[in-house]
C-alpha cells in the first residue's frame, strides 16, 4: 500500500465527486435506518442506493460536484505553495524512478502466449473500424449492438470462415503453450501464483438466515439475456459472455432500461424490509443471551451466599472448644496409635539405678588421674625473671593509644 503524501495544511481542500458527496451526505441517515450493518455492508448499500437513484436526483448531486470543483479551482488559482510543496499543496519528494509496469492483468507473465479468441471476438476486432467509419454517429454501446446484429445475420458459409479462424488461433495457442516454460512463481499458463497481494482472503461464514442482497438493474438484465446469448453463441466462454452482455446493456435506450431499473427498485425495497426484520431479530437474540447470562450469574451468586449462610449457622450451633480440637486432631484415624497427651507441668522421674551408674566413682581410676609425679614437678629457678607489674602496665598503654603520625609519616 502506497504511503499517503504529506500535504500543506493551508492548501485548498480537493473537490469531491458526486458519489462522495452523496455518500457523506447520506451516511448518517443510512446508519440510523440500518443499525446492524457493518462498515462494508453500509458501503455496498450506499453504492446500490446511488446506482438506483433516478436521473433527476442524481443530477442534483452532479451539480453539487461541479460547484465544489469550481470552488477548488478558484481557491487553487490564488494559492501560493510554501517551499517544499508543489502547486497543489503536495510535498515534493526526491525523485524515485519506479519501474513502469505494462498495463494489463496483474499477475501474468509478459512472455506467456496470448490466449486464443472466439469466432465472435475475432469478427468484432476485425470489423470494428469498418463499422465505425460506416456509422460515425454511433456510441460505443450502439456499435457493439450493431456488430452483434451483423454477426448473427452472417450466412453459415461466412460464419464458418470465422469459426475456422478461431480454430487456427486455438491451435496456435496450444502449440505455444506446449513449449512455454513458465518462470518461477508462475503456473503452466503464465499466471502468477503465491503472491501476497494476489491471495484471496478467506470469506467469513455467511449467516444462512441473512437476507439476500439487492440486485442491480444490470443483474436483472443478464438474467433475461444470458439464455438468449447462449443460444446465439453456443460454447461461448464465461469472459466473452460478460463482454457481450455488457455491450448489449450499454446499447439499450433509457426507456428500455427503465423496466430493469423498476425491478431493481422493488428488490431494493424488499432487501430493506428484510434487513430491518433480520437486524431486529439479531438484537432480540442478543438481548435474550445477555439476560440468560445475567440470570445464571445471579443464580450462582445466590448459591454461594446460601452456602456461606449455612456454614455460619452450623458454626454457631456447635461451638468449638480446645479439647474438641485436640480430640479431632488425634482421633481422625481410628487405626492410628494413641498419641501422648500434652502435660503443661511435666515432673521429672528419678531412676536410682541410672543415677548410681552415672555418678559411681572408681578409686583406682581416680588415683591414677590425680597422682603426682615427683620427677615432673617444676623446679624453682632463682635466676628466672620475676613478674614486673609496672612493665605490664606500660605495654597495655602502648597498645591502647593510636599515633596517626606513626603510620602516615
Amino acid at each position: 500500500m502506497a504511503k499517503k503524501l504529506l500535504r500543506d495544511p493551508n492548501a485548498p481542500k480537493r473537490n469531491m465527486s458526486a458519489y462522495l458527496l452523496y455518500q457523506n451526505g447520506m451516511r448518517e441517515q443510512f446508519k440510523a435506518q440500518n443499525p446492524g450493518m457493518t462498515f462494508g455492508q453500509l458501503a455496498k448499500y450506499t453504492s446500490a442506493m446511488y446506482a438506483e437513484m433516478p436521473p433527476a436526483e442524481k443530477e442534483a448531486w452532479v451539480a453539487r460536484a461541479e460547484s465544489d470543483k469550481t470552488r477548488y479551482l478558484h481557491e487553487l488559482a490564488s494559492y501560493i505553495p510554501p517551499p517544499g510543496y508543489d502547486s497543489k499543496g503536495d510535498a515534493i519528494i526526491a525523485p524515485q524512478i519506479a519501474p513502469t509496469k505494462k498495463r494489463g492483468k496483474i499477475g501474468r507473465d509478459a512472455n506467456a502466449p496470448k490466449r486464443n479468441l472466439s469466432a465472435y471476438l475475432l469478427y468484432q476486432n476485425a470489423m470494428r473500424n469498418t463499422f465505425k467509419r460506416e456509422n460515425p454517429g454511433m456510441t460505443f454501446g450502439q456499435l457493439a449492438k450493431y456488430t452483434s446484429h451483423m454477426y448473427k445475420n452472417l450466412t453459415p458459409e461466412e460464419k464458418q470462415t470465422w469459426v475456422a479462424r478461431a480454430e487456427q488461433d486455438k491451435a496456435r495457442y496450444d502449440a505455444q503453450i506446449a513449449v512455454y516454460v513458465s518462470p518461477p512463481g508462475h503456473d503452466a499458463h503464465g499466471n502468477l501464483i503465491d503472491v501476497a497481494h494476489g491471495k484471496r482472503q478467506k470469506r467469513s461464514v455467511k449467516d444462512p438466515d441473512a437476507p439476500k442482497r439487492a440486485r442491480g438493474s444490470f443483474v436483472f438484465f443478464t438474467f433475461e439475456m444470458r439464455p438468449q446469448v447462449m443460444s446465439e453463441f453456443p460454447g461461448v466462454k464465461f469472459v466473452e459472455m460478460g463482454t457481450i452482455l455488457g455491450e448489449r446493456w450499454r446499447a439499450l435506450t433509457p426507456e428500455q432500461k427503465k423496466r430493469y431499473e423498476d425491478m431493481a427498485a422493488e428488490d431494493k425495497v424488499r432487501f430493506h424490509l428484510e434487513m430491518q426484520k433480520y437486524t431486529g431479530h439479531l438484537n432480540q437474540m442478543e438481548a435474550q443471551a445477555q439476560a440468560q447470562a445475567q440470570a445464571a450469574q445471579q443464580q450462582a451468586l445466590q448459591q454461594q451466599q446460601q452456602a456461606a449462610q449455612a456454614m455460619m449457622q452450623n458454626q454457631q450451633q456447635q461451638p468449638v472448644t480446645a479439647p474438641m480440637l485436640q480430640q479431632q486432631y488425634y482421633q481422625t484415624d481410628p487405626n492410628q496409635q494413641a498419641q501422648p497427651q500434652y502435660d503443661p507441668n511435666p515432673q521429672p522421674q528419678f531412676d536410682p539405678t541410672h543415677a548410681q551408674q552415672q555418678y559411681a566413682v572408681d578409686p583406682n581410676q581416680a588415683q591414677q588421674q590425680y597422682a603426682v609425679d615427683p620427677n615432673q614437678a617444676q623446679q624453682y629457678d632463682p635466676n628466672q625473671q620475676q613478674f614486673d607489674p609496672n612493665q605490664q602496665q606500660a605495654v597495655q598503654e602502648q597498645q591502647q593509644y593510636y599515633d596517626p603520625n606513626q603510620y602516615h609519616a
